[in-house]
């Protein structure tokens, strides 16, 4: 049963009542109350994402109930942490009386794997790109931080309306282009790519599993980019025939040659994702030239160079494990709890902004302690939610002192006026109000820490695996070195053009990129000027 009154944001006595008074009556029934998962104003949007927890939450709950005793019958005696879509983990029973903190868990965890990354490497501003079979994510990380926000919807499309979440999720633009995504010819001889997807079944043609559209994995294999004698680490042997025939169909109704088709399948697929790019960078008034461009999942190697040049990023980082990425971005994840209270006041009322900042720290200690934390491990990040007075939107901007005076709200404001300007490219001479914080609190649990590999005496000549012709759909066909990505180690480096093989991704390095493993065995590609 979902609970939500109308300016419970502000205060919730009413609502525990009722939570109460139905715990009374009907105990036997699960309830959700709007306070429980956020205190933002917006009823609307509020009542929406209540529903959707509470719609959620039985078979969440019995989910993550089975998979507790299963561990525990299987001898496990550690905690058990649950991703969230805010970058950190929380605990089973925070997870299951809110289950829709999960939403977008997966992709979270790849981008905080990737500002993690970006800190070893020191790269603290990161664009990180996952493509996997049917979608690219990517997201934008700046001074190691991630954007998390609550104004995310799910189910939203051109013919749908969708559903709004308050809950905090991680600021992603998501499209509908992956290894599995299907080219096709419209009505007046256009060519497109996706976001329909082969999926895992019966997947691309090369699959050999009765595929008969030509998707970009199809085409990355016509182009060489892909090894048909290696294909999925040699666990899967390329089904040709097939990828001849669905692509052959495409290019006959495009009047061009198979090549042709597949080189214009690959440069639609990237043309598609450098769009995305461009939507978290450019048009948030972010320079890529400022930026290193990380990319993992299956697919993110094979197109991250090519989408690297387009933007003239920095470099180029290919994480070590990149497929399994986000997976190494859980363990690096902390028990982190997001805060956002609406409350309206003066953008120069230091007291008041004071006491809310101390109340709702506290609070926060207060459940890191339930959860066997102890307040000096808590890492409290304040964030002003300011904007110029009567307009509807706001903006965070970072709290720099925990203690505030008259220089540090000067202070704070300019900064408002900085970020808003960066954002909306313009800034007003007006009044400033403040519409309430979001609060960062976090704990390390334990996690997964990046080592330095191990050096031997082997030599570059030792990884080479041979030669063959490649296809970069925008460089032409180049002779590429191919390379086992499995004996690359720290210290060594080479110059494209070339194609890194690894069991579950392929690296593409376009001619005239210098390439280098540094320690930790991540592959930094620095491109061409």
């Amino acid at each position: 049963m979902a609970i939500c009154l109308i300016h419970a944001y502000a205060n919730p006595a009413h609502e525990k009542a009722v939570q109460a008074e139905i715990a009374r009556l009907w105990p036997e029934v699960a309830t959700v109350a709007s306070h429980q998962i956020t205190r933002e104003w917006r009823e609307y949007e509020r009542t929406s994402t209540t529903v959707l927890s509470a719609y959620v939450q039985p078979t969440a709950q019995r989910y993550l109930e089975r998979l507790e005793a299963g561990l525990q019958q299987e001898g496990y005696e550690g905690r058990l942490y649950i991703m969230q879509s805010n970058c950190g983990v929380d605990s089973l029973a925070s997870t299951k009386a809110i289950p829709i903190t999960m939403v977008e868990s997966g992709p979270a965890s790849g981008f905080w794997g990737a500002a993690e990354l970006g800190r070893i490497i020191g790269e603290p501003n990161v664009l990180a790109l996952d493509i996997g079979g049917t979608t690219a994510k990517c997201s934008l990380i700046q001074n190691g931080r991630v954007t998390i926000k609550t104004d995310y919807w799910i189910e939203r499309d051109r013919r749908s309306a969708g559903y709004p979440i308050m809950v905090p999720v991680v600021d992603p633009v998501e499209i509908g282009n992956g290894g599995g995504s299907i080219a096709r010819v419209d009505d007046f001889s256009k060519l497109h790519v996706g976001p329909q997807s082969a999926g895992a079944m019966p997947g691309p043609a090369a699959y050999g599993r009765g595929g008969a559209n030509a998707t970009t994995t199809d085409a990355n294999l016509v182009l060489g980019r892909i090894n048909r004698d290696y294909f999925c680490g040699g666990s899967v042997t390329a089904d040709m025939a097939s990828v001849d025939s669905a692509l052959g169909t495409l290019a006959d109704k495009l009047g061009v040659s198979q090549q042709e088709a597949a080189r214009g399948i690959v440069r639609i697929a990237n043309a598609n994702m450098v769009n995305a790019l461009k939507l978290v960078s450019l048009n948030r008034g972010h320079d890529p030239r400022d930026f290193t461009l990380v990319v993992f999942g299956g697919g993110g190697a094979m197109h991250g160079v090519a989408l690297g040049q387009e933007l003239g990023v920095k470099k180029v980082v290919v994480p070590r494990g990149a497929p399994v990425f986000s997976a190494r971005g859980m363990m690096m994840s902390d028990l982190r709890h997001d805060y956002f209270v609406t409350r309206l006041m003066d953008g120069t009322d230091r007291s008041g902004l004071q006491a809310l900042v101390s109340e709702i720290a506290g609070h926060a200690t207060e459940q890191f302690g339930k959860e066997e934390v102890a307040p000096d491990a808590v890492k409290i990040q304040p964030l002003v939610k300011m904007r110029y007075r009567n307009q509807e939107h706001s903006v965070e901007v970072p709290l720099r002192t925990d203690l505030l005076d008259d220089a540090s709200m000067a202070i704070l404001i300019e900064d408002f006026h900085a970020i808003y300007e960066r954002e909306y490219t313009y800034r007003l001479d007006v009044a400033v109000e403040i519409v309430g914080i979001h609060v960062i609190a976090s704990a390390e649990v334990g996690k997964l820490e990046m080592v330095a590999q191990q050096r031997t005496s082997a030599g570059l000549e030792d990884a080479i695996k041979g030669r063959r012709e490649v296809d970069y759909a925008t460089e032409g066909v180049c002779e590429a070195t191919i390379y086992n990505a499995e004996l690359l180690e720290p210290g060594m480096s080479f110059t494209g053009p070339a194609i890194i093989e690894d069991p579950g991704t392929t690296i593409v390095i376009h001619p005239g990129n210098r390439v280098e493993i540094d320690d930790f065995g991540n592959t930094q590609i620095h491109l061409r000027s």
